[in-house]
């Protein structure tokens, strides 16, 4: 079982429909949304945002 200071904080974004969902990413890759089992679309496979060049997401600049 993976230590709380292992999990991440993400946005995921459903593979289906690109709704975008607060998730926690486990450090084998795995990626779940919080809160839900699932897209409101039904979809179960999410991809981990890049918002790495977004001035807004570094928390030092908000």
């Amino acid at each position: 079982m993976a230590h709380n200071d292992d999990v991440r904080r993400v946005l995921a974004a459903c593979t289906e429909c690109e709704s975008v969902y607060a998730a926690r990413q486990w450090p084998d890759g795995e990626t779940r949304i919080i809160g839900q089992g699932g897209c409101s679309c039904g979809s179960t496979e999410f991809d981990v945002v890049d918002d790495s060049g977004d001035p807004e997401s570094d928390p030092r600049t908000g």
